[in-house]
């Protein structure tokens, strides 16, 4: 049963993924270093720097959760009891980084949102092993899956663009952003 739960639920990530980043043409996904803004992230992140991912994060509740250090934001960026598997430290923690940049979303018009964009970092021995190179390029009428597993292959981070710079809306991939965060 659980195996046919998971199925389900990387079948729908595949169509959401696809539904909000569908280009006209093949979508190529490239292993780059990080701006120094990503990495002073990926720094805070290793650090345990609240104070610089606070700064890097666009106001709303996530920014809120981790302003409060709820413990639910916590586990995802750290673990729990020296766990870091299926973490962003778990990931950051196997240097050298990866940043891939993903294809924009879209408007109603199909124009890109210049405001918005997002990321998926890798370690990259990693990427380059799920992949056999330093990029990979996915067809146009291909969805956008990318390789390995959320979590302990990669991490995805969304940002928006805001009158300070580029701000993390979502934390990193933290699963219920768009809901209600920890309890």
């Amino acid at each position: 049963m659980f195996k046919k739960l998971l199925a389900a639920s990387g079948f729908v990530l595949t169509l959401g993924l696809s539904a909000c980043q569908t280009t006209g043409g093949p979508t190529t996904l490239a292993c780059r270093a990080p701006t120094s803004e990503e990495f002073d992230i990926f720094r805070a992140v290793v650090s345990r720097d609240h104070q610089t991912l606070v700064r890097y994060s666009a106001a709303g509740a996530a920014r809120a959760a981790l302003e409060r250090r709820d413990p639910y934001v916590n586990n995802h960026f750290w673990g729990n009891q020296g766990y870091t598997g299926g973490t962003v430290v778990g990931v950051l923690t196997q240097p050298p980084p990866c940043v891939v940049d993903l294809p924009p979303r879209r408007d109603a018009n199909g124009n890109a949102i210049s405001t918005q964009r997002a990321i998926a970092v890798y370690q990259e021995n990693r990427f380059r092993a799920l992949v056999g190179g330093t990029s990979t390029t996915i067809a146009a009428d291909q969805a956008l899956r990318l390789p390995g597993n959320s979590g302990f292959d990669y991490f995805r981070c969304e940002f928006s663009q805001t009158s300070q710079g580029w701000r993390m809306t979502d934390l990193c991939g933290l699963p219920t952003v768009r809901g209600g965060i920890g309890q």
